[in-house]
């Protein structure tokens, strides 16, 4: 039997499209989900109560001779039984505090993870731009190639009428070779792009970059509007200024543990056959250790992220302006190539034409072939930085999330 293998057909995907399936498939993200878990189960950890000590102490006497008339070792009379039964008690909200330190650590965790996913996004970006800018590297190839093909086939053609001569058809078809090396570079590289995006997406399926363009239509309003949204909603602003509330959390729990815990109980004690019951407390006296290292610790923790909450604002501020001018820039820079293009594709196209009716020679069209796709690849590493500024604004701006939506 002979088996048929199809190829299977590669799945195209957009940059939004990108970014939704890497927030739901990519292993980081997923490891990183588990240590939100983890700390819930702190805030079990933290609101169980303390449990119960069951204390037992037996005295025998250990000389017959001490034994009262008629009774043996294992009498009554002859031993003393300790059973104690106690429990450590909170006093001063130990265990509130720390259930509430645990809760707010939990929200630390979540606001970890939504800034790896910031990241993490952003990687995927950058990845799904590169392969976009090596298939529009193929697609120009592949068209400079076409036109020197048909180039080619013509002053075959030409030289069997002997309008050309040799030199000329060896010179277009270096060309050509060359087009043809160029073009295998460009799509092993567009290939590995692809396979790194298939990693970041976990996923083994056979992709294709989109040709919907989802940057163009994108408008990022004013600066101003950006950074506000930036320092008010940034994943990386939120993490810091959470980091703030669980070192409070933690610095009222070490204040709280100073004052010692009362272990308080009961207990039953049969001395002899004759039974007591009582009671038992002990309290430790808080003398040498108030947990003095512990408190002052944390205040300095807590003032650590403190500042680290005022760098994390200027570090946005920062970053927001600078995304900002680069795309305005970048964006300019594009716009002025409409011309530049026209023009270029103008020059081409006379000059092929000047020398098919021999007003021109090979040396002339060769340089404006060139030329044009010297122009052409410019063209294109602008539109890949305007993109690349564009996603650069979406990570300062924390609005990279959104685009996941």
């Amino acid at each position: 039997m002979v088996s048929v293998g199809y190829a299977q057909t590669p799945r195209s995907i957009s940059l939004t499209g990108a970014l939704a399936e890497a927030r739901h498939r990519n292993p980081v993200l997923q490891a990183e989900h588990l240590t939100i878990q983890a700390t819930q189960a702190d805030v079990v950890t933290a609101g169980l109560r303390a449990n119960p000590t069951l204390n037992n102490q037996t005295l025998q006497l250990a000389k017959p001779s001490h034994f009262p008339e008629h009774t043996r070792a294992l009498n009554a009379q002859n031993r003393q039984v300790w059973w104690q039964l106690t429990k450590p008690f909170n006093v001063a909200g130990q265990r509130q505090k720390a259930v509430a330190l645990a809760e707010q650590t939990v929200e630390l965790s979540r606001r970890s993870y939504a800034e790896t996913e910031r990241k993490l996004l952003f990687d995927v970006a950058n990845q799904w731009l590169d392969a976009w800018s090596a298939q529009r590297n193929l697609a120009l190839i592949g068209r400079a190639q076409q036109t020197v093909d048909s180039l080619v086939s013509i002053n075959q053609v030409r030289l069997r009428n002997q309008v050309i001569t040799q030199t000329d058809l060896l010179r277009t078809q270096i060309l050509a070779d060359q087009y043809g090396l160029r073009a295998q570079t460009v799509r092993q590289d567009y290939q590995n792009q692809l396979l790194q995006l298939k990693r970041l997406l976990n996923t083994t399926d056979s992709l294709a970059i989109a040709a919907t363009d989802e940057v163009t239509i994108w408008s990022p309003g004013s600066a101003d509007s950006l950074l506000a949204l930036a320092q008010r909603g940034r994943a990386d602003v939120r993490v810091a200024e959470q980091a703030v509330e669980v070192a409070e959390r933690n610095t009222r729990l070490q204040e709280a543990l100073r004052v010692p815990q009362p272990e308080l109980g009961i207990l039953y004690n049969p001395q002899n056959s004759v039974p007591y019951v009582g009671f038992y407390g002990t309290m430790p006296l808080p003398i040498f250790n108030k947990n003095q290292g512990e408190i002052q610790k944390a205040k300095v923790l807590r003032l650590q992220r403190e500042q680290v909450v005022q760098y994390t604002h200027q570090q946005v501020q920062a970053e927001v302006l600078t995304a900002y001018r680069s795309y305005q820039t970048q964006r300019q820079n594009l716009s002025r190539y409409t011309g530049i293009l026209r023009q270029a594709d103008q020059i081409l196209s006379s000059v092929r034409y000047a020398y098919l009716k021999g007003g021109t020679t090979i040396v002339d069209f060769l340089e404006a072939q060139r030329s044009w796709l010297d122009v052409q690849q410019e063209y294109l590493n602008t539109q890949v930085e305007y993109r690349r500024s564009f996603i650069q604004l979406l990570f300062a701006t924390g609005q990279i999330q959104q685009l996941a939506n």
